[in-house]
């Protein structure tokens, strides 16, 4: 990845190459601006790094399980300090927060992205059949959330809570809908717990009716 490094004067000067094994910190020490004229930038960077950090959350939980997710395991996934962290999250309670808001907060701006008149129902189902690993990881924030406290779970429960009589109100038959919400959650925990028995084509085939059903709905 390349990018471009500031001198003093807020001027682009120099190229950087980075890899996979670059921390991330040291990439986003490179956009640090103290002027204030720059501080849209400041703060566009500063947002990008509560989501660096919550995306090294998340692969914690997915590869060495939530009873390992700690404030420094994160610091070191991220490549930041552990002073880095707590900056944007104070107490592990606070970052489990960030990581289901970001959840559901990634839910939401795929489905307010649909098509003008597509069926909610059908919104969901072809979110599920493209969703990418990052956004597929972030559903290992329930799972990090529940083992520690599940009032954590609480906005979640609130999410889907609404999602369902979003659902319901949108289609031509509820109980219709409700059973392919129920089917696609399903499918998506028992492949994100790596518990289907379904092979991948054998999955893709049932990914297929359930579009087709849900487009009828």
């Amino acid at each position: 990845m390349r990018v471009i490094e500031k001198n003093k004067l807020g001027n682009f000067s120099k190229n950087f190459y980075f890899d996979k094994s670059t921390p991330i910190s040291s990439i986003y020490q490179l956009f640090y601006i103290p002027s204030g004229r720059y501080s849209y930038w400041f703060n566009l960077m500063r947002n990008n790094k509560k989501s660096l950090i919550l995306a090294a959350a998340l692969e914690v939980v997915e590869n060495e399980g939530a009873n390992h997710l700690t404030l420094d395991a994160v610091a070191k996934k991220a490549g930041f300090s552990k002073g880095g962290v707590l900056y944007h999250f104070s107490t592990k309670t606070e970052l489990l927060k960030g990581m289901v808001n970001y959840l559901i907060e990634t839910n939401d701006t795929k489905l307010l992205k649909r098509k003008t008149g597509e069926k909610l129902i059908a919104a969901i189902v072809q979110q599920e059949n493209q969703m990418t690993t990052q956004e597929r990881r972030a559903s290992f924030a329930l799972v990090a959330a529940a083992s520690e406290d599940e009032e954590l779970l609480e906005p979640a429960r609130k999410y889907y809570s609404q999602l369902f009589q979003e659902v319901t109100r949108n289609s031509a038959s509820s109980n219709e809908a409700i059973l392919l919400l129920l089917a696609i959650e399903g499918m998506r925990w028992l492949n994100i717990l790596d518990l289907s028995p379904l092979s991948k084509d054998e999955t893709k085939d049932i990914r297929r009716l359930l579009k087709l059903r849900a487009a009828e709905n």
